[in-house]
């Protein structure tokens, strides 16, 4: 069975940063962790299509969505990525219920249904609010189902607790524990979280200035660096 992410990519930005990474994850749940600035944000965005690399290949489950020695660079919406960015980028101007079936119409046919992830996520009573409305927890909640809806091959959760309250940061942390079970898909975290690290990743890629510079196992020593 092949490993649910291959990631081998090079990519320089002008202000002089340069990213030179290669991975393969296996794991339901993959941390990357590293200090600001590391270039881990830069391997979310090669990983959901946001950014074409300089050079490399990226394999996600047994279809390769980009490959520059073919030309090969499949766009957002073709790579059945769920993507979770700090900041929710939820629509303001339609409800939770259209938020979330937003993500539906992006997969076609088959997937999650609507009513279990609403149940899991215990967004019934959110259903018919606008995201204004809601609390930065609540948001959380909604743009996790919305990712989940689109039925991803992958999900890419990048600093999922940055942006809630620091009283419920528990309860998200539980409300992702609960999502990774119930409906296991393989996952890449990007977080400095600590205690969300140890608690839900099975294996932790370290990244330095660009660069894997280990693969310690769950638990391992990891300085943030910050």
């Amino acid at each position: 069975m092949s490993s649910s992410v291959s990631f081998d990519c090079r990519h320089a930005y002008s202000a002089g940063f340069q990213l030179d990474a290669q991975f393969e994850a296996d794991s339901q749940v993959t941390a990357l962790f590293g200090p600001s600035g590391s270039g881990k944000t830069t391997i979310v965005r090669l990983l959901s299509g946001l950014l074409k690399p300089d050079r490399g290949r990226i394999r996600l489950g047994d279809r390769v969505v980009t490959d520059t020695q073919s030309g090969l660079f499949l766009r957002p919406e073709q790579r059945r990525v769920g993507l979770l960015f700090q900041h929710h980028c939820l629509f303001p101007h339609q409800r939770v219920r259209a938020n979330i079936s937003y993500g539906i119409s992006r997969r076609g046919a088959g997937g999650i249904s609507m009513e279990r992830i609403v149940e899991t996520l215990e967004l019934d009573d959110l259903l018919d609010r606008y995201p204004q409305s809601l609390s930065g927890g609540q948001q959380e909640r909604v743009a996790l189902a919305r990712a989940i809806a689109s039925g991803p091959k992958l999900l890419l959760l990048d600093e999922p607790l940055t942006s809630v309250e620091a009283a419920l940061r528990e309860r998200i942390a539980a409300f992702i524990e609960r999502v990774v079970d119930e409906f296991e898909i393989p996952t890449l975290l990007v977080s400095h979280n600590r205690s969300l690290v140890d608690r839900l990743a099975t294996r932790v890629l370290r990244i330095e200035d660009g660069t894997i510079v280990n693969s310690p196992e769950n638990g391992a020593s990891m300085d943030s660096g910050e």
